[in-house]
C-alpha cells in the first residue's frame, strides 16, 4: 500500500478481535448460493457470531480496506511462494477473531487458506442451481459496480475507494477479470477445490432447499422447532447496500461538489488573470504604436 494512499484514503484498523473460542464452521460457498439464510440458520443454532459479508459494510470502521489488503496479499503481491499466498490465521483473525462460524464474502476468496487456518473447524461447501446461482451473482454485482458510484465517487470517499479497490485486487482476480464471462467455470473449478481440500467426514455439501436435517446431523445439533430461514432476494441485498453506504455516498457526492466548484474557481480567476493580462498587453501596443 502506498504512502499516498494511505495519505489520501486513510481508514483506521478495525479494533482487536482476540479469538477465546475455536472456529467451529466454515462456510465456502460464493455468494448467492444461500450464505445469508445459511448465516441465520447458524445463529440459529446457537454458533456465537457468525460471521456473514453485510458485515464488511455494516461494521464502524467498515471492513473494505481489510478485505482489499488480504486480496492484494494473496493475489497481487510480490516475492511469495508459487501457491501460497502468505495470508495466515492471524490475518484472518483480524476479520475473524471472534467468530465460531464464518460465511459469504470475502471466504470464498481464501477458502485454500481458511481451511489450513482453521484445521478444527467443519467445512460446509453450500451451492446452488449453477445457472440460477450466476443470473443471481450478475444481478447484484451489476449494479454495485458500474455507474458514477463505482467509477466516479469512490475518488472522493476513503470507505467508497476501499471498497473499489475490494472488487478490483479480490472479486477480479477470484473470477480471473469477470464474473459474467468466468463465473460458470470459476463456480465449478471453487467446488473443486473445496471437495479436494477437506476430508470427507470434515465436508458437508449442501443446498438451502435441504433445510436442517443434513445441516444438523453435520454438525451434530438438535433440529430447531422453526422453519429454516428463508433467504434474500438480489433487491433486498441492493437496498441493504444503499442504506448502509449513503452516508459515504453521500459524503463523496459533497466532496466532488467542493473540488468541482473549487477547480470552477481556479479556472475562472485563471482566465479573468488572462483578460488582465491581454488588456494590459493590448493597451501597451496601442501607446508604442501612437508613439
Amino acid at each position: 500500500m502506498s504512502t499516498l494512499e494511505e495519505w489520501l484514503y486513510p481508514v483506521p484498523p478495525p479494533p482487536p478481535r482476540p479469538r477465546t473460542k475455536p472456529m467451529r464452521v466454515l462456510a465456502l460457498g460464493i455468494s448467492r448460493s444461500g450464505t445469508e439464510s445459511l448465516a441465520r440458520a447458524l445463529r440459529i443454532l446457537g454458533y456465537d457470531h457468525v460471521f456473514h459479508g453485510f458485515e464488511i459494510w455494516e461494521r464502524t470502521p467498515m471492513l473494505w480496506k481489510t478485505c482489499a489488503l488480504l486480496g492484494r496479499r494473496k493475489y497481487c503481491s510480490l516475492g511469495t511462494i508459487p501457491g501460497h499466498s502468505g495470508v495466515t490465521r492471524e490475518d484472518f483473525d483480524l476479520l475473524y477473531g471472534d467468530c465460531e462460524a464464518i460465511t459469504d464474502q470475502p471466504a470464498p476468496q481464501f477458502a485454500r487458506e481458511l481451511i489450513a487456518a482453521y484445521p478444527e473447524a467443519k467445512v460446509i461447501l453450500n451451492t446452488r442451481e449453477m445457472d440460477a446461482w450466476h443470473r443471481s451473482l450478475c444481478t447484484v454485482l451489476r449494479p454495485l459496480t458500474t455507474g458514477v458510484v463505482y467509477h466516479v465517487l469512490p475518488w472522493f470517499n476513503a470507505d467508497l475507494y476501499w471498497e473499489r479497490q475490494f472488487v478490483r485486487d479480490c472479486l477480479g482476480p477470484f473470477f480471473h477479470g469477470s464474473w459474467e464471462r468466468h463465473g460458470k467455470w470459476v463456480y465449478e473449478a471453487h467446488s473443486a477445490m473445496v471437495r479436494g481440500s477437506v476430508a470427507k467426514e470434515r465436508l458437508l455439501e449442501w443446498t438451502p432447499e435441504e433445510g436442517w436435517g443434513p445441516l444438523c446431523r453435520f454438525l451434530d445439533k438438535d433440529i430447531p422447532d422453526e422453519e429454516f430461514p428463508s433467504g434474500n432476494l438480489p433487491a433486498n441485498v441492493q437496498n441493504e447496500f444503499d442504506n448502509n453506504m449513503t452516508r459515504c455516498i453521500g459524503a463523496a457526492m459533497r466532496n466532488f461538489a467542493i473540488t468541482v466548484v473549487g477547480l470552477g474557481g481556479l479556472a475562472a480567476y485563471a482566465l479573468a488573470r488572462n483578460r488582465v493580462d491581454w488588456g494590459w498587453i493590448k493597451e501597451v501596443d496601442l501607446r508604442a504604436m501612437c508613439g
